[in-house]
C-alpha cells in the first residue's frame, strides 16, 4: 500500500500536467467549433428605474438608453434578443437630491459576459411629488382671410391639474396652447395639447397635466361690407364633333368682394367671367379671363383676373370591323387554309380616330412559324396602327388552320 501511495506521490506532477493538457485540448476544440465573439449589441437597451421611494418622483436621465459590448459564444449571439437584456438603475433608499447612479445589466441568456456599458452611469433627480391647479390660456396664431375677424377662443376647461417634481410644479403658472386661424374663413373646432409653462412662457419639463388635451372653438366671422362669392366660367360655342368637355376648373374658385353693405347685399352669390369661345375646339384650353364686376363693388385681388382650364377630350366609342385573317411564318413548302377566312374585330377608342380608320390600319394575323402539317386551333393577333385604339374582342376568338404540303405542278400538265 505504501508503495502505491509513494508511486502516486512521485507521479502527482505528471497527473496534474496531464489534466491541464486535457483541459486545454478540450477548450481549444470547443473554441474552434463555437468560438467566443466580443462585439457591440446591435440595439440600445432602455434604462429601467427600480426601488423608487413612495411619494417621490425621479426625473433626469430616466429615459436614457445604453449600448452594450458583450462577450459570448457565437451560438448564443444567434439567439440573443433585446428582451434578454435589462439595464437597471436602483434608486431605493436614496434621499431627495441629484444622484449619479451606476447602470447594472442583467442578462437572461447564458453564458454572456458584459464587457462595457455606455454610459456607465446616469444622473437622476429625486424629489417629492406635488400637485397644483393652474389656469388654461389659449391664444391665436396667424390672421384670418382678409375681410374676416377671429373672435377670442372658447373652451369649457378653465383650469387643469399639474403634477410632478415639487420644484418644477412651483414654476408652472399656466397651461398654454395655440390655435391657428391663418387664412380661415370659417370657425375652428379642434383639440389642443396643453403645455405647462412658467412666467416667461417657457415649457416646464417633466410635468403631467390632467386633462392634457382640451376642445377649443374659435368663431371666425365676415366683416360687414365683405362677401365671398363663387366664380362661374361663361362658355360659348360647341367643341368639335366627336369631342366633349371633361372638366372646367377655375383658380381661385372663390373671391372676396367688398363695398358698401347695401351694394354687397344686392349682388348674387357669384361673379361671371367674360365669355370663353370653344367653337370647334379639339384641345384642352388654359387661359386667364377677366371677371365682370358690378358697379360699386371691388375685389380683394391685385387684378380682377382668374385662371380657367377647360379640359377637352375625344368621345370614346366602339366600332366593329370585318378583317381577313392573314398568315405569317408559314414554311414555303407548305400551304395553309384558315377557317373562317374573316373575323369580326371590336375596337374601342376615341370616336374621331375610329371614324378615320383605313382598312390597312387594322390587320388580323395568325403566326404559323415552326408549325408542320396538321390541324391547329389558333388565336389571331390584331395589330392596330393608330395610337389610343384598343381591341375589345375578336369573333371568333380562335380560328382553325389546316397546314398541308404544297402541291407541286406536274411537268407537261
Amino acid at each position: 500500500m505504501r508503495a502505491v501511495l509513494r508511486w502516486i506521490w512521485n507521479n502527482l506532477g505528471l497527473f496534474v500536467l496531464s489534466l491541464a493538457l486535457s483541459l486545454l485540448i478540450w477548450t481549444t476544440a470547443v473554441e474552434q467549433e463555437n468560438p467566443t465573439v466580443e462585439q457591440k449589441f446591435p440595439s440600445p437597451i432602455p434604462v429601467v428605474l427600480v426601488g423608487q421611494p413612495e411619494g417621490m418622483i425621479a426625473y433626469g436621465q430616466t429615459d436614457a438608453k445604453v449600448t452594450l459590448v458583450l462577450r459570448a459564444p457565437r451560438s448564443v449571439w444567434t439567439t440573443l434578443r433585446p428582451e434578454d437584456l435589462r439595464a437597471v438603475v436602483d434608486v431605493s433608499g436614496l434621499k431627495p437630491g441629484t444622484h449619479v447612479l451606476p447602470v447594472r445589466v442583467q442578462v437572461a441568456a447564458r453564458p454572456v459576459m458584459v464587457r462595457q456599458v455606455e454610459p456607465p452611469t446616469v444622473v437622476v433627480n429625486l424629489e417629492p411629488v406635488a400637485k397644483a391647479e393652474i389656469p388654461v390660456r389659449i391664444w391665436l396664431e396667424g390672421n384670418p382671410a382678409v375681410g374676416y375677424i377671429a373672435r377670442p377662443p372658447e373652451t369649457d376647461v378653465l383650469t387643469v391639474t399639474v403634477s410632478g417634481p415639487a420644484s418644477l410644479v412651483a414654476r408652472a403658472v399656466e397651461a398654454r396652447a395655440a390655435v391657428s386661424v391663418e387664412g380661415r374663413r370659417s370657425p375652428v373646432d379642434t383639440e389642443l395639447e396643453l403645455d405647462p409653462c412658467d412666467a416667461e412662457g417657457k415649457r416646464v419639463p417633466y410635468l403631467s397635466l390632467s386633462p392634457s388635451r382640451i376642445a377649443v372653438h374659435v368663431a371666425v366671422e365676415q366683416l360687414s361690407g365683405f362677401r365671398d362669392v363663387a366664380v362661374i366660367v361663361r362658355l360659348q360655342g360647341r367643341v368639335a364633333s366627336g369631342y366633349r368637355i371633361s372638366s372646367v376648373t377655375v383658380e381661385p374658385a372663390v373671391v372676396t368682394v367688398y363695398g358698401s353693405p347695401e351694394v354687397i347685399s344686392q349682388i348674387p352669390g357669384y361673379l361671371e367671367t367674360v365669355p370663353l369661345d370653344l367653337q370647334g375646339t379639339r384641345e384642352t384650353i388654359e387661359t386667364r379671363l377677366p371677371l365682370n364686376i358690378p358697379s360699386g363693388v371691388s375685389l380683394l385681388m391685385a387684378e380682377p383676373v382668374v385662371t380657367v382650364r377647360v379640359t377637352v377630350v375625344p368621345i370614346e366609342g366602339s366600332v366593329t370591323l370585318k378583317r381577313p385573317v392573314e398568315v405569317q411564318g408559314l414554311a414555303p413548302e407548305l400551304t395553309a387554309v384558315v377557317a373562317p377566312e374573316e373575323v369580326e374585330v371590336i375596337l374601342n377608342g376615341p370616336l374621331p380616330v375610329l371614324e378615320e380608320l383605313r382598312p390597312e390600319d387594322v390587320r388580323v394575323l395568325v403566326d404559323l412559324f415552326g408549325l408542320n402539317t396538321g390541324r391547329y386551333s389558333l388565336e389571331p393577333v390584331v395589330v392596330v396602327a393608330p395610337a389610343g385604339v384598343t381591341v375589345g374582342a375578336v369573333l371568333p376568338a380562335t380560328v382553325q388552320v389546316e397546314i398541308a404540303p404544297a402541291v407541286t405542278p406536274t411537268p407537261g400538265r
